[in-house]
């Protein structure tokens, strides 16, 4: 029997418990595993986490890498890789989560690829993010590495949102900033695996706020895609590489990608429009191995 390790930190995030009932349901052995207690042994070439043998899984799908520090991180992606390089399948690739996690990145590959993305700037020159903030006249500043909408901040051109951009430049050094959309107070979540759309809807931002994401207070409805939108996230998810994403659409003048999610939840499709986008990862992951 097939051995999938699932990397999961929470042992009852939906996501993961999903992805065990969904291999088990296509006839394989889910493992579950946390990176927090990764472990590499250099001198016997053993990677493992507790008494779990990383190196003798037929896959792994990421579904977070945990909470870490700047070492750790580079150590649980070092660790991705070299699992990759003994024949590990691993869903999604190393490379396609790191392009994912890194907003500048992920921007400028939708930019150098014909995708519409909101005007962006990132830059360590205070000058030059107040000069964009002017530009912009409304701006989101996020954490160039951030999940879950922590850290996003809606900033206006004026005396107090110049001050408040100041004070994250003090705490991050790196601005992120980005062109604020105007639009009908929500977004569209799209969940992709393998090139085709498993499911989508739409996330509404709690009443007084501004930020969709569900962990943040926001609702989720079914969405219908237009053809334009469904094309735009499978190329998106196409150049990062990803098999399986969540891509983040915001409705302005026009359809814009904004950001793209290489370890997504399937909570939310799964309670707007009944639909568990894990059986399709796991359907992906049996015609593979």
């Amino acid at each position: 029997m097939k051995k999938i390790g699932i990397a999961v930190t929470d042992v009852d995030d939906w996501t993961g418990v999903s992805l065990c009932n969904s291999i088990e349901y296509y006839g394989m052995m889910p493992v579950k595993f946390s990176f927090n207690e990764a472990t590499s042994e250099i001198s016997s070439g053993k990677i493992y986490s507790g008494n779990i043998d990383l190196t003798v899984l037929d896959a792994v799908i990421v579904r977070d890498l945990g909470p870490a520090t700047h070492n750790d991180v580079s150590f649980r992606f070092d660790i991705l890789c070299q699992l990759k390089e003994l024949g590990v399948a691993v869903i999604n690739s190393p490379e396609s989560i790191a392009k994912a996690a890194n907003k500048y990145v992920s921007s400028f590959l939708f930019q150098k690829n014909g995708i519409p993305t909101p005007k962006t700037i990132v830059t360590n020159n205070l000058d030059e993010a107040i000069a964009a903030l002017s530009s912009f006249g409304r701006a989101v500043v996020k954490p160039v590495f951030g999940y879950k909408g922590v850290g996003v901040e809606c900033i206006r051109n004026s005396e107090s949102g110049a001050l408040k951009l100041k004070k994250l430049f003090k705490e991050r050094i790196l601005i992120y900033i980005q062109e604020f959309i105007p639009n009908p107070g929500r977004d569209i979540r799209v969940f992709v695996v393998n090139g085709k759309v498993a499911g989508s809807i739409y996330r509404i931002a709690p009443d007084g706020g501004w930020i969709n994401n569900l962990s943040q207070g926001g609702s989720a409805k079914p969405c219908v895609l237009t053809d334009e939108q469904e094309r735009l996230t499978l190329k998106a998810a196409r150049v990062i590489g990803t098999v399986y994403a969540g891509v983040d659409i915001i409705e302005g003048d026009r359809d814009y990608v904004i950001e793209i999610n290489g370890t997504p939840s399937g909570k939310g499709i799964f309670e707007a429009c009944g639909v568990d986008v894990t059986r399709t990862i796991a359907e992906y992951l049996e015609g593979l191995i």
